[in-house]
């Protein structure tokens, strides 16, 4: 596979885009994008399969942000991060296509804690992705400004189209565990 990161980059020095000393640069962020692509469409393909097509838009588009700026627990590799997310997706999916008496109560009310989690705890920093103090000042405010704002869509959606709420709601839900996967993972490797 790396070869084909390292012939888009070939191409585009050959063309003038890009300066060799920068080389490595380019194919990571190559690689980051097909990473990107590759993840995206393996989810619609997922809610695609299951008959969910909106709700995996929906929680991709509210997950996304989230995770990123949250941050939180990270697989060892990319193989069993993608796994793990496309698990997440599939449970988040099936959450919204089973109906239970109080399962708006139950998604809003673990939505509400675990945004709260997130709001006290984010960003959190790996050690493949360390954080400089200005930095989690910023990036801790986005994350911040995006939990709220997917509680309250969220909230609102109950009122619409349950599905929906249910695959912005289940967004920070999983970020809330994945932060809380991030701390259980540091005790355990203190101990």
């Amino acid at each position: 596979m790396r070869w084909i990161f390292d012939w888009i980059v070939d191409f585009m020095e050959e063309n003038g885009s890009i300066d060799y000393k920068y080389r490595d640069v380019y194919v990571y962020a190559v690689q980051t994008v097909f990473a990107y692509i590759f993840n995206i469409l393996s989810g619609v393909a997922i809610g695609i399969a299951m008959g969910e097509v909106l709700p995996c838009i929906l929680f991709l588009i509210a997950v996304i942000p989230l995770r990123e700026h949250a941050g939180g627990y990270h697989a060892s590799g990319w193989v069993s991060c993608y796994f793990l997310s496309c698990m997440v997706l599939v449970l988040a999916l099936m959450w919204g296509k089973i109906n239970f008496t109080g399962q708006s109560y139950m998604t809003l009310t673990a939505a509400v804690l675990a945004g709260a989690y997130v709001f006290g705890e984010a960003p959190l920093e790996d050690e493949n992705k360390p954080l400089e103090e200005d930095e989690k000042k910023r990036i801790g405010k986005k994350a911040r400004i995006i939990v709220c704002m997917e509680i309250i869509t969220g909230t609102m959606l109950l009122y619409w189209k349950r599905k929906f709420a249910y695959a912005v709601l289940s967004a920070v839900n999983w970020c809330g565990i994945g932060l809380l996967t991030w701390h259980v993972k540091k005790k355990c490797v203190k101990k």
